[in-house]
Formats: structure tokens, C-alpha cells, sequence
């Protein structure tokens, strides 16, 4: 190999590397310019850690239940997968559990009690694809929009959760941006 030949495909090597580089942050970039003036107001609290994907809001569960006085319990359900389990309780209000992992997705549910029951309200279920006459299912990942990991946070869907925890969601365009207000009832 010439040391012409071999600066060109080191050349083009380096071009690809650094135009794959600049596609992956422009990327980041567009989903972080999207949630850009997007904040949320809990009873007065306001959560400026909002991402947007596929046109849906998203707010980290920890700060979310903090606002809404929550305390959130974590539990890994150790079975065929690892299943992560986020319950959030409140003395007046109704348990949530958030359920589930990257492979299944996570599925928020309304408790009628303390325990699982038969009157429970799923909030959000994620889509899946079975095989037919088959209980080998996996997760539909062009139709997922429910709670999600972004850089070790776990964030959930404003609007989901205002419906979990049963308030009255708004939303106000302002100068600056937009503000989602949650409020009870």
C-alpha cells in the first residue's frame, strides 16, 4: 500500500467518524432545542428538567413526586427479566406503581388499594408484538411513548402522570415558552 493510498482511506476514515459524530449531536441538540421553554408548575414548584420526544413531555419521576409530595419506594423483581418497580404514595392520594424495563417497557398504573387488584386503572401500557398463537411477546418500539431512561434519569410522561394522579393538566403559551400546569381537580 502507498503512503498515498494509505492517506486516503485514513482521510476518509476520519470524515466518516466525524460526520457520524456530528449527525449523533445533532440529534441531541434537536431534542434539547424542542424541550427548550418548557417548564412545568406543580403547586407553585417549577420543574425546568422537561424533554420532549415524538411531541410528548417527559419530567424526572424524583422531581415530579417532590413537587407533588409524594414519597417514592424502588424494588428490582428479580423473575425470568429484571423488572423495576417505582411505587409512589401519598396519604390522600391513591398508590402509583411504574413498572417494567427496557426490553417490556413500563406500564403506570393507578392501585385501587395498597395491593394489586382486579379494580387497578392502567394508565399507560406499552404496545407489544406477540407471534401468532404465541406468549412470546416483545415491546413495540416504534409505538412506545411511555417512561424512559435519559442519562441515568428516569423520566415519565407529564400527561400520563397527570392522569395517574388524577389532576387537571394546562398548558399556556408564554413569550419565553411554554408551561404546563398540573393542579388537583
Amino acid at each position: 500500500m502507498t503512503i498515498e493510498k494509505f492517506r486516503r482511506i485514513s482521510l476518509f476514515a476520519l470524515t466518516s467518524v466525524l460526520l457520524a459524530a456530528s449527525l449523533i449531536w445533532q440529534g441531541e441538540q434537536a431534542a434539547a432545542n424542542e424541550a427548550e421553554g418548557y417548564v412545568v408548575n406543580v403547586g407553585g414548584t417549577h420543574i425546568k428538567d422537561v424533554h420532549v420526544r415524538k411531541g410528548k413531555a417527559y419530567v424526572p419521576l424524583k422531581s415530579l413526586a417532590d413537587a407533588m409530595g409524594y414519597e417514592i419506594s424502588y424494588t428490582l423483581q428479580e423473575e425470568l427479566d429484571n423488572f423495576h418497580q417505582y411505587e409512589l404514595k401519598a396519604a390522600s392520594s391513591p398508590p402509583i406503581s411504574i413498572w417494567g424495563n427496557d426490553s417490556w417497557g413500563y406500564t403506570i398504573v393507578r392501585r385501587a388499594t395498597q395491593e394489586m387488584s382486579v379494580n387497578d386503572i392502567d394508565i399507560y401500557k406499552p404496545a407489544r408484538l406477540c407471534a401468532e398463537e404465541s406468549d412470546r411477546c416483545k415491546l413495540d418500539k416504534s409505538r412506545y411513548d411511555g417512561p424512559l431512561f435519559i442519562k441515568n434519569t428516569f423520566y415519565v410522561p407529564i400527561r400520563d402522570m397527570a392522569k395517574a394522579l388524577n389532576l387537571k393538566l394546562t398548558m399556556t403559551k408564554t413569550p419565553k415558552g411554554h408551561t404546563i400546569h398540573l393542579s388537583l381537580h
